[in-house]
């Protein structure tokens, strides 16, 4: 079945057909003929020849350190929702697998062309050979939430100096005053910048932030990130009690679960002895007992910006067209978060966790549905 088979049915020129197709102007009986010579004929375009015509292959990349985090997820979901009605395919490569930090796969498909354009996740100064390979090569590059300084243009990423903000706003309400940040590297861009948040905010009322660095292991690369919760959970329930902070905000949701099972492994209670909070909202944070309180970026709307840059991109459009988005925040206050040890709580939030009443420590993590 070919484009002048459908022509010669609906007595139009082959270039009538291809405007049609493409969403091009057409009269409106011209238009009407051409659907119904389509239909009949189960006509259907061949995707792979219009791209060979263009000089594509109909692929674009998707680069991240490791496929396997929730919040990535919620990226990659958001590229394949906006890809759903290109006919276009994704190529996925994790920079780290094994723990060992390997780019030959994202460089093979930049030299052979397999692909028409890349998004970085989390870009690192590691990954800036191949975005000069690729840019060398003439293909498009949009970078979501990177991790160093870069130019405007195609960049998507949260206000992470805001949801800093809200998370320290939220715990001085609450009556905290011995707060810590636990965060990874002090690579990572969006960690500098939420603790920023935090620490600005804490400032203005009097409260200096406790910041630490939570302990890798020296052994591994720096882009395979190992935290060490349980090292950190035994040395803040070592401290004596002036010295142990009442409320603890990590740089990622993922970080903040894994301290919350260590502390409870532990005998301590949340948020009755220690208060938690994190960053990003994943899935996970609302799913689990006790619900964890977070800032929520758009995650799967992030995602779809990026393909979006990146299809304005191939289509031509200059680097001035192609926006820079950041994108705003949320707080989502759950049960991980409660007034500090010792201070009166109201009776609606006596209310709100007399729940909690039987839950116990030695459990862990539940699923909310089964709690």
């Amino acid at each position: 079945m070919t484009i002048q088979l459908v022509a010669e049915v609906a007595r139009v020129a082959p270039s009538t057909v291809s405007r049609v197709l493409n969403g091009g102007y057409v009269s409106a009986p011209a238009r009407a003929r051409v659907t119904r010579a389509v239909q009949e004929l189960n006509y259907r375009p061949s995707f792979a020849a219009r791209s060979l015509k263009a000089g594509r292959c109909g692929r674009i990349g998707v680069v991240c350190t490791t496929s396997q985090t929730p919040w990535f997820l919620q990226i990659l979901a958001g590229v394949e929702d906006r890809l759903a009605a290109t006919h276009q395919s994704v190529l996925l490569a994790s920079l780290v697998l094994n723990g060992v930090y390997d780019p030959s796969a994202v460089a093979e498909w930049i030299r052979s062309r397999r692909i028409d354009g890349l998004i970085f996740v989390r870009y690192t100064p590691e990954e800036q050979p191949l975005r000069s390979a690729a840019e060398a090569a003439r293909l498009p590059v949009v970078l979501v939430a990177p991790d160093v300084p870069v130019p405007a243009q195609s960049v998507i990423r949260c206000d992470n100096v805001q949801a800093g903000r809200l998370i320290a706003q939220h715990l001085l309400q609450l009556g905290h005053r011995d707060i810590a940040f636990l965060r990874g590297p002090r690579e990572s861009m969006d960690a500098r910048e939420r603790v920023l948040g935090v620490r600005e905010t804490l400032a203005r009322s009097g409260v200096r932030l406790w910041d630490e660095e939570i302990p890798t292991d020296p052994g591994a690369p720096k882009s395979n990130l190992e935290f060490h919760y349980d090292s950190v959970a035994l040395d803040m329930l070592g401290r004596s009690l002036d010295r142990r902070p009442t409320a603890v905000v990590l740089a990622n949701d993922d970080n903040a679960l894994s301290l919350m099972r260590a502390v409870l492994q532990r005998g301590l209670r949340i948020p009755e002895d220690l208060s938690v909070a994190g960053f990003d909202d994943i899935p996970l944070s609302g799913t689990y007992w006790p619900g964890l309180t977070t800032v929520a970026q758009p995650s799967q709307a992030m995602g779809r910006a990026a393909c979006q840059a990146l299809l304005d991109s191939m289509e031509g459009k200059s680097a001035d067209e192609v926006a820079d988005v950041q994108y705003g925040v949320e707080l989502m206050v759950r049960e991980s978060t409660a007034p500090p040890p010792g201070a009166p709580r109201s009776e609606l939030d006596r209310r709100d966790r007399s729940s909690e009443a039987s839950y116990s420590c030695d459990r862990g993590l539940l699923f909310r549905a089964s709690s």
